[in-house]
């Protein structure tokens, strides 16, 4: 039997990863990504490069406009900072609320009408200062996809959130995602949507560390110095 996954691609390294990964485990694949208003938005230029240099079957780029207007969030308010820190202990100041549940109650629709039985998300252990980045939000928001899928009502199967990096840090991620081939210079980070990349945000810490980690510098780098 086809084996078929959408995986939500943001362009960051944790999803670049996915798609690389996906693309050893899965027989068709679809990408889909999100313009919500995010300061880096500039990621989607990432994410198109990478779902095409990934052959995939289609790359769905989807607007969640009622995200745009929610205030509080240094990712979509033009009046919070993004601040410069190591990710906090508890939601830091750039969580979105219900961000990822939105998003996967929005792949979920896409699996149902192209019948695709997996949808992938990167979320790992570093991530879990955000609250729906935790086993137990992929474990809930999966129970919840199946008990309002069309397709798993008519064909009495189940829709499984793929979420293989639980568990995993940014380091063990990279350390998978080089062992794939994974073009980490076509991959973007930074909360602040610069170029080059601020360094300072804690999306940008955190990237900096895995590639030290891994003894090696980011690819990034020098793909940016030719733009």
């Amino acid at each position: 039997m086809e084996k078929k996954a959408i995986l939500l691609v943001s362009g960051g390294m944790d999803s670049a990863t996915l798609l690389w990964l996906a693309k050893r485990e899965f027989d068709r694949i679809y990408a889909i990504s999100f313009d919500y208003g995010q300061k880096h938005r500039i990621e989607l230029e990432f994410a198109k490069k990478l779902t095409e240099k990934a052959v995939v079957e289609k790359h769905f780029i989807v607007e969640v406009p009622h995200l745009k207007g929610i205030k509080g969030s240094a990712l979509t308010d033009e009046t919070v900072e993004v601040p410069s820190e190591e990710y906090p202990n508890q939601p830091p100041s750039t969580t979105v609320p219900m961000r990822n549940l939105n998003f996967l109650a929005i792949a979920s629709s896409f699996a149902d009408i192209y019948e695709i039985e997996n949808i992938g998300i990167g979320v790992h252990s570093v991530d879990s200062p955000y609250p729906d980045c935790r086993a137990e939000f992929v474990s809930s928001a999966e129970a919840a996809i199946n008990a309002s899928s069309v397709m798993v009502a008519k064909k009495k199967n189940r829709i499984t959130v793929w979420s293989p990096f639980l568990g995993m840090d940014k380091a063990e991620v990279l350390k998978l995602g080089l062992e794939l081939g994974v073009p980490y210079e076509l991959t973007y980070s930074c909360y602040r949507g610069e170029i080059p990349p601020c360094g300072e945000c804690a999306t940008c810490r955190q990237r900096e560390e895995a590639f030290r980690q891994a003894g090696m510098e980011d690819p990034l780098k020098n793909s940016l110095e030719g733009r």
